[in-house]
């Protein structure tokens, strides 16, 4: 079963979208999230984050303290999605 979803969240004082896949299999779930601002794909270069389990973000190699604040703001943002079910 997948889930998709547009988010929006706080980085570095301004607010910006994702569009958020997420894909249950085998009792896991899957993230993908696409970033749509120019300004971020300085730190997420293809614009793209994927991970698995609910905080596998934290697992994601940063490049930079930066990139690592913004996975961390997205995957915030997505939490509240998930703890707040249709």
């Amino acid at each position: 079963m997948a889930r998709v979803f547009t988010t929006r969240f706080s980085f570095n004082h301004q607010i910006y979208d994702a569009i958020v896949t997420i894909i249950s299999q085998q009792g896991q779930l899957n993230f993908n999230i696409r970033v749509m601002d120019a300004e971020l794909l300085q730190l997420l270069p293809d614009g793209h984050l994927n991970y698995s389990g609910k905080d596998g973000f934290k697992d994601i190699p940063a490049e930079n303290q930066l990139a690592q604040t913004l996975i961390s703001s997205i995957a915030v943002s997505i939490e509240k999605h998930l703890t707040i079910q249709p």
